[in-house]
C-alpha cells in the first residue's frame, strides 16, 4: 500500500537535514498464522540516506484489539523495546493514527504530531477497537504539539481540543497513474466493453461503510450495466454470485491508473447512513478527476466540495 503517510514520508526525506524512520505497524504472531504468512518478522529496509523502514517484530505480540483487557501492558512491551532507540533519538515523532500513542506517550521532550488522516472509531466494527481508539484519540489531541486534519469535519473536532490545528486535505500523485499498463483486470473490462457493457468501477477497501444495495441497483436498472470492484473484501457479501458484478483482489498501484480509465463510469458508493461520513476526504475521488472520469458519488460535506458539473453525479442515497 501506498498512502498519505508513504507519500509524506518521501516528501519530508527530501529536504535537506531531514532524515525519516518510517515506522510500519507490527504484525502480530496470530494475524501471521491466520493468514499463512510470515509477516510478524522484523523488517528492515534502506530507501536512501535520508529515509528507512522500519517493522518491528509481532512475535510477542497479540492483536492490538486485547490491549484493552491488558492492564499491565504486557502487550506492548516488546514493541516498545525494539522502538527504544528511534523514538529516544527523534526530533519529531509523527503519528498516523492514535493505535500507536500509547507506545511513545511515555517519551518526554519530543514533539508529537498527529497526522488525523481518518475517523478511526467509524472505520471499524471491533468493539473493544473502538473502545481503545477513542481512549487513545483523546489523549493524543490534547497532548499533540500538532494536529493536522484531512477533511473540515475533522478539523473542527479536533479543534475543540487542540488549538494548535490545521486542516491538509488528501492529493493524488499524478506520476503514478500511469494508464498504459495491462493487467488481467484491463483485459477482462476491455473484452466486456467489446461485448457492449458499460463499466461502473470501483477502487479501494470494501467493508462495513460500503453500499451493496447500490451496487445491486446499477446492475439492476439496465442488463449492459457491469459493475467491477477491485480492492479487499473485508465483508461476507459474495460478489462473485453475481453475475453482473466482476470482483477482483487488490492489485499492485502501478496498475490502478489503467483500470481507472477503462472504467465509464467511477464510484464512491459509501452509505449514507451516518454523518461519520462526513468526515471523510474522499482521495478515492481525486484520483478519478485526475483522469478527467465521470463520478457517481454518494452525498457528503467533503464531496459536496468536490463538485465540478458535468462531472461528479452526487446522490443522496439512502438516509
Amino acid at each position: 500500500m501506498k498512502q498519505r503517510p508513504q507519500h509524506l514520508a518521501e516528501e519530508l526525506a527530501k529536504m535537506p537535514g531531514i532524515h525519516i524512520t518510517f515506522v510500519e505497524p507490527s504484525i502480530s504472531i496470530l494475524n501471521s498464522i491466520a493468514r499463512h504468512n510470515s509477516d510478524y518478522k522484523k523488517r528492515e529496509y534502506t530507501v536512501d540516506d535520508n529515509l528507512k523502514i522500519f517493522r518491528p517484530s509481532g512475535s510477542l505480540r497479540l492483536p492490538r484489539s486485547f490491549e484493552g483487557l491488558d492492564i499491565f501492558h504486557w502487550n506492548q512491551w516488546f514493541e516498545k523495546r525494539q522502538l527504544q532507540d528511534l523514538v529516544s533519538s527523534a526530533d519529531i515523532i509523527w503519528l498516523g493514527s492514535p493505535v500507536f500513542y500509547p507506545l511513545i506517550k511515555h517519551i518526554n521532550n519530543k514533539k508529537i504530531v498527529f497526522d488525523r488522516m481518518d475517523d478511526y472509531v467509524f472505520l471499524t466494527n471491533n468493539a473493544l477497537m473502538k473502545k481503545l481508539l477513542k481512549k487513545w484519540e483523546l489523549e493524543l489531541l490534547e497532548n499533540a504539539d500538532l494536529v493536522i486534519s484531512t477533511s473540515d469535519p475533522l478539523h473542527k473536532h479536533s479543534q475543540t481540543f487542540n488549538k494548535q490545528s490545521c486542516v491538509v486535505k488528501n492529493a493524488v500523485d499524478t506520476a503514478i497513474l500511469n494508464i498504459n499498463v495491462d493487467s488481467l483486470v484491463t483485459s477482462e473490462l476491455r473484452r466486456l466493453k467489446h461485448e457492449g457493457y458499460h463499466i461502473f468501477g470501483y477502487v479501494g477497501a470494501i467493508d462495513h461503510w460500503f453500499d451493496i444495495e447500490m451496487i445491486k441497483a446499477i446492475t439492476e436498472f439496465d442488463e449492459r450495466f457491469i459493475v467491477c470492484l477491485v480492492g479487499r473484501n473485508n465483508l461476507a457479501y459474495h460478489f462473485e454470485h453475481h453475475n453482473r458484478i466482476r470482483y477482483f483482489e487488490p492489485v499492485p498501484k502501478s496498475e490502478i491508473g489503467a483500470i481507472i480509465e477503462a472504467f465509464d463510469v467511477c464510484l464512491y458508493p459509501f452509505l449514507r447512513n451516518s454523518d461519520r461520513i462526513d468526515t471523510i476526504n474522499p482521495v478515492k475521488i481525486y484520483e478519478y478527476l485526475s483522469l478527467n472520469k465521470v463520478i457517481l458519488a454518494v452525498e457528503s460535506e467533503e464531496t459536496r466540495g468536490l463538485n465540478q458539473e458535468g462531472s461528479i453525479y452526487i446522490i443522496a442515497w439512502r438516509k
